[in-house]
């Protein structure tokens, strides 16, 4: 299939400043619980993901970069839980943050977004339109995208074709929330059917379930990045314990 635009050449441009997050829970031994998806912007210290990738009681988060072998701590350094945005500040000042689009952003153009769902290792690009602006509930703007987006694409960012970025994939947004936060809330052990968990097996068809319809958040909401360096205390390079635990 021939593409009107190069999009290789846009994945190799967009690809370094896009991170995987995995946030650990500390305690008497440090165990997996999150996993999401984050891209520099604003500043070549600071990333984007949703609040709730990195809300975790007693998380620590660290981040890891395609070009990269180890996971770096990053400090959480503004959150946003009305538009489920954080910023988080890591120790390098070298990455290029994305950009901002600066095309028209209307119904029907085309789209792609990079993250690492499935708790993947290698950054995964999906294709497809902006099929819908609407506002929610509660009078957000909300982005509806035609493009198949799983768990682990939330922060991952929402671009044009040329890599501007338009917004925030969130996968936590959904249809029938309130059913499937129940099911993923559930404690583990309380029913189980031929000596397999049910709660397992419920998380395990929502991890795996093919989202043709994802949502997304204007990047107008991303919080001004400029208020960092106040609320930032500053991190340093930790690596990632090898136990990889628990996923969400």
């Amino acid at each position: 299939m021939i593409y009107k635009v190069d999009y290789p050449k846009t994945v190799s441009k967009i690809k370094p400043s896009i991170a995987k997050i995995v946030v650990m829970a500390s305690g008497d031994s440090l165990r997996r619980v999150g996993t999401g998806t984050g891209f520099v912007f604003g500043k070549s210290d600071v990333l984007v993901t949703c609040n709730h990738v990195v809300q975790k009681p007693n998380g620590i988060v660290f981040i890891k970069f395609p070009d990269k072998d180890e996971f770096i701590e990053a400090k959480i350094a503004i959150r946003d839980e009305e538009h489920d945005l954080a910023l988080l500040k890591f120790n390098e000042t070298k990455r290029k943050p994305l950009k901002l689009a600066t095309n028209q952003i209307k119904e029907g153009v085309e789209v792609i977004f990079s993250g690492y769902p499935f708790d993947l290792e290698n950054l995964t690009t999906n294709r497809g339109i902006l099929s819908s602006i609407s506002k929610d509930a509660t009078g957000i703007t909300t982005y509806l995208i035609d493009g198949t987006v799983n768990r682990g694409n939330s922060g991952c960012p929402l671009m044009l074709e040329d890599g501007g970025v338009i917004g925030v994939v969130n996968a936590h947004r959904r249809e029938s929330k309130h059913i499937l936060d129940k099911v993923e809330n559930m404690e583990i052990g309380a029913l189980s059917l031929h000596n397999v968990d049910i709660v397992r097996i419920y998380r395990a068809l929502i991890d795996n379930l093919q989202l043709g319809m994802g949502f997304a958040i204007p990047a107008s909401y991303i919080p001004e990045h400029k208020e960092v360096a106040k609320k930032s205390a500053g991190t340093k390079k930790k690596q990632l314990p090898k136990n990889k635990g628990g996923k969400k």
